[in-house]
Formats: structure tokens, sequence, C-alpha cells
């Protein structure tokens, strides 16, 4: 018997928190108990509806201040779950201040887990400044930066990458690959699944006509995920379309921006901001687009269940989105700006039918051969060192 803690810092609920859920569902508890430690409470009534027995704690988990202040503050909250070993879930590890990851260490004799999921930018480059004007420096901040940075690898017992290129990235930050694996995160593909009658039930029940033609976009509502690029191509095309609705489903910190991004565009009354929804398999079936445009991402978790849903996606060529999707076969890869974005979707507008269902059904298949949820979890855990309840379905 292991008392597992898991850490997830965040302020809304996003895929890492779908992945998280998912996780959980796997693990045996008979073996096990699970403690999952938070700084604001957006994940209990889940783990009840889902009926897990979680313990949930609510920790400050502080990031900010100086290195003993943080080191023991963690240090405390990690007493009061004494844990055997701890896995640390954030967008990157990098999120994580260093004492924090110390403190884990420490607590657990080194049994410490951490996940990457967003992809990273690529090392700054070296350079040597020159002292006095003519003594050369030695480039010290970038030893310091990169030793700062990979340090959390040699606290951890393995990094899981939920790409290749985030696990490339971590490699050129100097991160060991016995360290790394990846984990490619699963989808309910019995769940998210095309449905012509739940299509037309959810329209009529947001008072969408049945004929128009629906793009969406899920998960959280944040900056690195450039929103504003689909807003302002959805406010092009809708004035040559007036049968063109647009859907956002989800929550985060950039939903005043988007809020005011929308009411200064045309079409806007044709914009549904749903919120936080945990229908989401049914807002997808109800679409027939979806549109990532992002800066930035590991392994999109709303890009996989729109791709089992059948829906012609469009995302920009970024990390995780371009190993997932071929152009042109099963949705498609845009340049990450507005012009990317308007002319991705003006080409999946124009598609033929015959052309459409193609590409909807090699996109679900994709997801059905690579990221089915059971085989996923099982292996994730298996990468985590946690017993799975090999009997679940």
């Amino acid at each position: 018997m292991g008392k597992i803690l898991f850490i997830r810092r965040t302020g809304a609920f996003g895929g890492v928190e779908v992945l998280l859920l998912d996780w959980l569902w796997g693990i045996n508890y008979e073996n096990n108990t699970v403690v999952l430690a938070s700084t604001t409470d957006i994940i209990s009534n889940k783990l009840q509806n889902n009926d897990l027995p979680v313990e949930y704690k609510i920790l400050s988990l502080p990031v900010l201040g100086s290195f003993i202040e943080i080191y023991k503050s963690w240090v405390t909250d990690i007493k009061s779950v004494s844990p055997d070993k701890i896995v640390i879930m954030e967008g990157t590890t990098v999120e994580i201040p260093l004492p924090a990851v110390l403190a884990a260490y420490v607590a657990t004799h080194g049994n410490v887990y951490m996940t990457e999921h967003s992809a990273w930018p690529s090392p700054p480059e070296r350079t040597r400044s020159t002292h006095y004007g003519f003594i050369p420096g030695l480039g010290l901040w970038w030893h310091k930066m990169m030793w700062m940075t990979r340090i959390r690898s040699y606290l951890s017992k393995r990094v899981l990458a939920v790409s290749e290129e985030v696990k490339n990235t971590l490699l050129l930050y100097g991160y060991p690959k016995e360290k790394i694996a990846i984990a490619y995160h699963g989808v309910d593909v019995s769940r998210f699944f095309p449905s012509e009658a739940n299509k037309m039930k959810m329209r009529r029940q947001h008072d969408i006509p049945e004929n128009a033609i629906v793009l969406i976009s899920t998960g959280r509502l944040a900056l690195e995920k450039r929103l504003e690029r689909l807003i302002n191509a959805f406010g092009i095309l809708s004035q040559k379309n007036g049968n063109l609705w647009l859907l956002f489903a989800g929550e985060g910190p950039s939903r005043k921006e988007i809020e005011s991004s929308i009411y200064s565009i045309k079409g806007k009354d044709r914009i549904k901001l749903l919120g936080h929804a945990d229908n989401v398999s049914e807002l997808l079936q109800a679409s027939d687009l979806f549109v990532l445009p992002s800066d930035r991402e590991g392994l999109s978790v709303s890009l996989t269940e729109a791709m089992s849903t059948g829906l012609v996606c469009i995302a920009s060529d970024v990390s995780g989105s371009n190993e997932i999707i071929r152009d042109g076969e099963n949705g498609f890869l845009v340049e990450p700006n507005n012009k990317g974005v308007l002319n991705g979707i003006e080409k999946a507008l124009t598609l033929d039918d015959q052309t459409r269902k193609r590409i909807s059904q090699r996109a679900r298949n994709t997801i059905v051969e690579k990221f089915e949820k059971r085989k996923s979890v099982m292996n994730i855990l298996k990468l985590l060192d946690i017993e799975s309840n090999s009997i679940r379905p």
C-alpha cells in the first residue's frame, strides 16, 4: 500500500485536468491511497461524480518568494499529506520552482515524477559579453540558465512528455534521455464519436439552425491559445456566410479579452461563449469544424477529442498537432497567424461532401488506432510506477 500525491496548480479546468481524471480512473485503489492537491477547487465535484476515492486538499503551494520561503512552505504542505510518491502535473516543469521540486524530492526520498504538457521554446543562443571593453566573458549566464532548468530532471525519477516534439525540446535543454518517456494521452472513443442525432438535438437546444455550419473551440481560454485569430477569421467569413456559427466551450484567464474581441466584430450574435461544459462530446457532435489556432501546444486533448468525433480540424502547424495531423488527409495544418487560420477555415468550408467525409473518417481512425483511452492510461500508470486496475472497462 502506498500513498500517492498528485499536485496540479491551476485556476481553470482544462486539458491537463481531463488527463488527470483519466489517470485517476485507472488506478488500483485497493493497493493505493491517492491525494490530489491544488491551490483552488476546480475538480472536487468531478471526483465525486466519477466516484473516485481520492482525497482532495487545497494547499498553498507557492511559486513566488525566496528559495527558502518556497522550500519551507512546500515542505509544510507535503508533510500534511506524508506521501510515498509525488506526481507533479504542470504545463511545463519550469512552472514549478526548483525549491518546490527539491522539497518533493527530500520528502519522498527521490520518488518524484513530473509531466510536460506544453512545448518549450528552443534554448537561447549562447553569447559572450565583453567586460571593460576587452575582457571576454565566459557565457556563465547560459550555463546557469541551462543548469537551473535541467536540474529538475535530476530530481525526478521520470519525466513524461506528451509528444515527440516535447521530448526533443527537453533533450535540447540537457534532460537525460533515459529520464524522459513519451506518454500519449488517451481519448474515450466510445464517448467522442460522430452522431447525427445528437447534432440535431444539441443545435435545437442552443437555438442553432439545423443546417448551420458550426465552428467550435474547446479547452481553456488562455493567451497561448490565440483564440483572437479564430474570432478574427469568423468576423471576416460571417459577412459572406450568414449561416456560419461559432461555439467556445471552456473557461480561463483570457475570458474578458475574448468577450471584448467578440463584441467588436460583425456576426457576434452567432457566437456562443458557453463557459465550462461537462458535455463537451455533445457540443463537438453538434459542430462541423474544430479550430486550434495556438502558438504552442504539447499535444492538445481538445484536438484529439475533436478528431475522434470526426470533425474536420484546422490546427496551427506547431508541435503535437503536426504529429497527428497529416495536412489535407485527416485535417489541415496552418501557419500560426491570422492569415493562416483564415485560409485554413476557408479551405475546409469549400470541401465537397465526399472529401469532407473522407477526412472525417481518417481523423477518427487516427485516434482510435493510436490514442484509445484504456491502453493509454494503462501505459502512463506503468511509466509512473503506479498499479493499475486492469479490470476497469
